[in-house]
């Protein structure tokens, strides 16, 4: 069975105070690789080398394969910290430490073949049906592309999802696949998050063995087969999207965070060093909102962690209306965090849109995170409301 390294040991305390004390310790260094990260379009091997001696990537890994199993909170706050920092370091750690608990899903052959091997092996993930699995003697071939695939520059695993079989009689199936056995191509010339390396993978008639596989439906629903492999982890009988909502979207509540310390410290030195502002009630007005906006955002951030793990942990029945808020709550808390961002930039001057701004990187990077489908707030509030019944026995609890 594989063992702890001794470079984490420290950590297993599961003190979410112990590891988000080593973040914050990085983020000075983060914050110096930030443009090399941008310009390389990928996050430097000095980062998840840095990542891994801290113990991040183990977090929701299970304890059986060395991990620290510790509860998804810690998690989530880890990427909102980091994304202090650097918030492509943050994103690619949400996507390839969240892995950690979705390859946990899978059957125990399967588990054992990605970290037996390699205790400390990374995985990335595509999660959008595309391509197509052909089903084969003991398994599946698999062939097809698949974008946005966040991390692959470091990761030995991808989950990638397709469909299998046509008609009513398919189904999507998730598939763990060696990094080695895909091809890249290099798509990834955007706006911001420009250092996530979230370029697209190839598949070409890639057999997966049935170990490494599972139902999309299993995984959305916390069912998978790993569920016995580790009965004594609660986030694994977890439906995915009711944790999920809060894996990037902490990117966000950090940025927003990033950006209002940034004013904040341009306004207190113009003061101090006799400069005050001419629009200064303007500005304090603006600072004042957002700090407002962003200690709601705090709240929405801690409740709902908070709550999914309390009840996780408590055996509730998490029902398909619980994932729906989940997830509306967690687009609501980045619709705020994006207008924080957005209303700072546009009176503090334009002294900050030059390329290697703090808050011109954080405005660039804010931009394109909330283009994530899983942040449209109109489509999951949408969703949310379709399904809310007055008749619910949990309407009360919904009202609140």
């Amino acid at each position: 069975m594989p063992t702890v390294q001794p470079d984490v040991v420290g950590a297993r305390t599961g003190e979410k105070t112990d590891l988000l004390g080593l973040a914050r310790a990085l983020l000075p260094v983060l914050r110096e690789r930030s443009m090399r990260t941008s310009a390389e379009r990928r996050i430097p091997a000095e980062t998840i080398d840095d990542f891994q001696r801290a113990g991040f990537f183990r977090v929701l890994q299970p304890r059986r394969f060395g991990g620290l199993q510790l509860d998804f909170a810690v998690f989530a706050n880890l990427v909102r910290e980091l994304a202090h920092g650097c918030a492509s370091s943050a994103w690619v750690y949400a996507v390839v430490g969240e892995l950690g608990w979705v390859i946990a899903m899978f059957p125990e052959q399967g588990q054992e073949e990605v970290w037996g091997e390699q205790p400390s092996a990374l995985g990335c993930a595509a999660v959008d049906p595309s391509g197509q699995a052909e089903t084969a003697a003991g398994g599946y071939r698999l062939s097809g592309h698949w974008r946005f695939v966040s991390g692959s520059d470091h990761a030995q695993w991808a989950m990638l999802t397709a469909p299998t079989g046509a008609g009513a009689a398919g189904e999507i199936r998730q598939f763990l696949v060696r990094r080695s056995e895909l091809q890249e191509f290099d798509d990834w010339w955007v706006l911001g998050l420009a250092g996530t390396g979230s370029k697209t993978l190839t598949a070409e008639n890639v057999f997966v063995p049935e170990r490494r596989s599972i139902s999309q439906r299993e995984m959305l629903d916390g069912t998978g087969p790993g569920l016995t492999v580790h009965p004594d982890y609660p986030t694994c009988r977890s439906p995915r999207r009711y944790l999920t909502a809060f894996s990037l979207s902490p990117v966000l509540v950090g940025l927003a965070e990033r950006a209002f310390e940034l004013v904040l410290d341009l306004l207190n030195a113009r003061i101090a060093d006799g400069r005050q502002p001419h629009e200064l009630d303007t500005l304090q007005r603006c600072l004042a909102e957002t700090s407002a906006d962003i200690e709601t955002i705090r709240l929405i951030f801690e409740t709902y962690t908070q709550r999914a793990v309390t009840r996780l942990a408590g055996g509730d029945v998490i029902s398909p209306l619980d994932v729906q808020k989940n997830r509306m709550m967690a687009a609501y808390m980045v619709r705020l965090a994006r207008g924080a961002v957005d209303r700072l930039c546009a009176v503090v001057g334009s002294g900050w849109i030059f390329d290697r701004h703090p808050l011109s990187v954080v405005f660039r990077d804010a931009t394109a995170g909330a283009t994530h489908r899983a942040m449209n707030f109109e489509l999951l509030a949408r969703d949310y409301l379709q399904n809310l019944r007055r008749d619910s026995p949990r309407t009360e609890d919904i009202k609140s």
